[in-house]
Order: C-alpha cells, then structure tokens, then sequence
C-alpha cells in the first residue's frame, strides 16, 4: 500500500498531463469554422470548450488538493503543537478571507462585450470573473511583495 501511496501522485501527474496535451492537440489542430461577427468572418477552433473545460478541471483539482493537504497539515501540526497547527489553519482563513474580499469588490452589472448578446456576462458570472481577476492581483501582489522582504530580510540579517 505505501509503494501505491508514493507512485500514485507521479501516475496521475502522467494521465493528466498526457490529457491536457491531447485537449491542447485538439485545440490547435482539431479544426475550425467560420464565424460572423459584426459583420467580420473570424476563425474559431472547434474544441475551444473543451478547452475551457479542461482547464475548469485542472483549477478544480489544484483548488480540491491545496484545501485537501492544508486541512491534513491543520489536523497533524495540531495533535503535535497546538501553535504550529493554528498557523496553518491561518493560511486557510487568509485565503477564505481573500476571495471574500474578491468577491465583495466583483460587481453583478452586465458586462458590455462587442458581438456577445448572451446572458453570462452578468450577475453571478461576471461578479465570480471580477472575483477570480481580483484573487490573481492579490495573489501576485502578496507574492511580489514576499520576494522583495525575504530579499530585504536576508540583506538586513
């Protein structure tokens, strides 16, 4: 069982990146057709929503598997040291506390889209869009600044 625990990761590293390959393959070489739009013929890729699907997946699995390992660091940290347990359940409440946030800063309003008269750019939709922009400019914000103070931290001690 522990040789299964430790190969099972490296599998399924493989079966899906050998997936996302052959959904890129279909994406660049599976096609195309003609669209109008305003009045303008435009290429479109035939498995572009199986694209955008796919990468739906993978952003699901990362999301589910960093929840998944912070919870297990939360539950073991804390039956050994209490303290080490709650520092790590305080990167979970930061992150919760990030896209509330983000999602309070998102607006409902309909998004004006030159040739798109559907109904996904407004309400929940367009809110979760400006919700996910805002976690990416936090996240890369809150990185950025993380590598300008460990490289301070480092210089100053």
């Amino acid at each position: 069982m522990r040789k299964f625990v430790k190969i099972f990761p490296k599998i399924l590293m493989w079966v899906l990146f050998g997936l996302s390959l052959i959904v890129a393959g279909l994406f660049f070489f599976g096609g195309s057709h003609s669209e109008i739009i305003n009045g303008e013929e435009l290429n479109a890729p035939d498995f572009t929503n199986t694209l955008i699907i796919w990468c739906y997946v993978l952003c699901a699995i990362a999301l589910a598997v960093t929840i998944l390992v912070t919870l297990v660091r939360f539950i073991i940290n804390f039956k050994d040291e209490p303290k080490k347990g709650l520092k790590s359940l305080a990167i979970l409440v930061a992150l919760v506390v990030i896209i509330l946030i983000s999602w309070n800063l998102g607006s409902p309003e309909k998004i004006e889209i030159i040739g798109y008269e559907g109904t996904a750019n407004e309400g929940f939709m367009a809110q979760f869009s400006d919700m996910c922009l805002y976690v990416m400019y936090i996240l890369l914000g809150g990185t950025v600044l993380a590598m300008f103070g460990s490289a301070l931290y480092s210089k100053l001690k």
